[in-house]
């Protein structure tokens, strides 16, 4: 199976569900700390039901002090991303659910996604962030196009708060 990019504008021609399901990953994202890189994620199962959700963050129990928060060095080997800590807050099977990301799941990230059944990803198209990481989304896309998950990126609209703001 070949993935499934969706062009820019598309997102109004996605599913009442799919936007749904994409604003939350906003609101989700909401929550993360990170001052530079805020990322949501949930997973829904085949009725539209909620299984999950999840934002980049620090463990329990490590303290997420401006320090660590601002520093690379400090933040990176902590910090838990959205994607795993919605498959890792889900606390039932989630074979063949579709996973909605606020970006493109990285590819540290793809490994845990297929290994747990997701057979679909809709994720929001984010120039900045697919800029940065490139490399690591490139191998994110070939690891789901291998497993033969649906990746549908949603671009023609702004992944940030005003999001929220749409009806």
């Amino acid at each position: 199976m070949n993935n499934r990019v969706v062009e820019k504008s598309d997102y109004e021609y996605l599913s009442d569900w799919d936007r749904y399901f994409i604003r939350m990953c906003i609101t989700v994202a909401s929550k993360s700390k990170d001052p530079s890189t805020k990322v949501g994620s949930v997973v829904v199962d085949q009725q539209n039901t909620l299984v999950s959700a999840g934002y980049n963050g620090f463990p329990r129990r490590i303290a997420d002090t401006d320090a660590r928060l601002n520093s690379r060095e400090e933040k990176y080997p902590r910090v838990i991303h959205a994607e795993l800590n919605a498959l890792l807050f889900s606390k039932r099977d989630i074979t063949g659910c579709t996973l909605y990301a606020s970006a493109i799941p990285c590819d540290v990230c793809s490994l845990p996604i297929i290994q747990c059944g997701i057979s679909r990803i809709v994720a929001i198209h984010n120039a900045d962030y697919e800029t940065r990481w490139r490399d690591m989304i490139m191998r994110s896309l070939a690891n789901f196009n291998e497993a033969g998950i649906e990746v549908i990126v949603v671009t023609g609209i702004d992944s940030d708060m005003k999001l929220l703001n749409q009806q």
